[in-house]
């Protein structure tokens, strides 16, 4: 392999050399400083000096390489830099890790990340298969190029064997080859990434195809930092390996700030990329919560994800995470495709469950709340209190839910509210 990464101590000596960004930031900070002792960046400051061109953050000016764009909708989307070799590295260590999730020769795979508007997921998949010990077949079509029904018409034409793309597009496909009565599909392997694909939607993709499906995390990474973890076989529901010869992985407690070390604690994901010096990341958040499931010392020792850090919803003081609503539904028995939690405003703040699902489910409602309030309390208290307006649930379709109109990946919250 032809990787180029470096120790943690290169990494940040190179970056307070020549990044302004990382010298203000250690300015008050001795040189023998122990790598916990550095402060841990704060996302929001880190963004406000890294601008398209890399800002104050990057060492120098980029010769070569890649540019992506953050699939955000805020008016201030994030731009994450590449050298040409920083990208190899990253596609040649990616390629290289899928064999250890069963990455097998002649598979047929459709890759349907999206491609386009500078978002990296299709060129990443590309590229990652590409540099692949093992040799496959790719069909490039694209979740966001190829309407459903193309994808679905070339996996039947061409008995394609495994999908590849983020669970909103993997539930679109099921949602249509369900209404439309198909059959006769070769697909036994889904691989996804950008979202948790749940066991409800896990159990409709294999109804849907008719058999058991092998379903595996592509990577777990990100479009600023790369590779963060792998799947491998042994990895369970939501389970990764520590992608450690390009990242070194922390996990800090929320609370207390310290860096945790047993298994089982949840913690915030930080990152330290080892093979990135153009635009450093060093103790950079990845904004997921996770904890670790083997003990300390075990190589690439695997984690667990257990969601966004920063991501809940809230209508008046009760907060909500999609979590919640998934539990919700399990302990209800009720097949879904995918969900949104839709927060509105009428006098009084309201959540409105948009719930997609194969057939309808309106005599479900009142179970669906009552389990809710069973589960969050505070919910009904909040509502019975008249801080808020009593949930709505609206049972839907698959194509009735909002996605995002650049990454494909569905907007598991939305705040309507206006904001003045």
């Amino acid at each position: 392999m032809s990787m180029k990464t470096y120790s943690v101590e290169e990494i940040i000596t190179y970056a307070r050399k020549h990044s302004k960004y990382y010298a203000d930031l250690y300015r008050d900070v001795p040189k023998d400083a122990s790598f916990e002792q550095l402060p841990l960046v704060d996302q929001d400051d880190f963004w406000a000096h890294c601008d398209a061109h890399g800002g104050t953050v990057a060492t120098k000016k980029q010769k070569d390489g890649q540019v992506f764009k953050s699939g955000g909708t805020t008016g201030n989307p994030k731009y994450s830099l590449y050298t040409a070799k920083e990208w190899e590295t990253l596609c040649e260590y990616s390629g290289s890790m899928l064999t250890k999730g069963g990455l097998k020769n002649g598979m047929k795979i459709a890759n349907l990340f999206y491609a386009g508007g500078m978002y990296a997921s299709f060129l990443y998949t590309y590229s990652m298969l590409y540099f692949a010990p093992a040799k496959t077949i790719l069909y490039n079509l694209s979740g966001n190029a190829a309407s459903i029904e193309e994808i679905v018409t070339a996996l039947l034409q061409h008995q394609i064997d495994c999908v590849a793309g983020v669970p909103s597009i993997l539930t679109r496909i099921a949602s249509y080859i369900e209404e439309n009565h198909l059959t006769g599909f070769a697909v036994d392997t889904v691989y996804f990434a950008g979202e948790t694909l749940y066991s409800d939607q896990r159990r409709q993709l294999c109804k849907t195809f008719g058999r058991e499906l092998e379903f595996r995390s592509i990577f777990y990474s990100s479009n600023d930092g790369g590779a963060i973890g792998y799947f491998s076989k042994d990895c369970g529901f939501n389970e990764h390996r520590v992608a450690s010869d390009l990242c070194k992985l922390e996990l800090i407690d929320t609370d207390t700030g310290e860096v945790i070390s047993e298994t089982n604690r949840p913690g915030a994901i930080y990152i330290t990329s080892l093979f990135k010096t153009l635009i450093p990341l060093i103790r950079y958040p990845a904004g997921d919560m996770g904890e670790y499931t083997e003990p300390e010392g075990t190589a690439d020792r695997k984690f667990r994800i257990l969601g966004r850090s920063d991501v809940a919803a809230r209508a008046g003081y009760v907060s909500l995470y999609p979590a919640d609503v998934g539990n919700v539904l399990e302990k209800c028995g009720i097949e879904y495709y995918a969900y949104q939690i839709v927060v509105t405003h009428d006098i009084r703040d309201q959540f409105l469950f948009r719930i997609a699902v194969p057939k309808e489910r309106e005599g479900f409602t009142q179970k669906f709340l009552e389990t809710l309030y069973q589960e969050r309390a505070m919910l009904k208290d909040a509502f019975c209190d008249g801080t808020i307006h009593e949930p709505k649930v609206e049972w839907c379709r698959t194509e009735d839910l909002i996605f995002n109109e650049r990454t494909g990946k569905l907007k598991v919250i939305l705040d309507q509210r206006q904001r003045n």
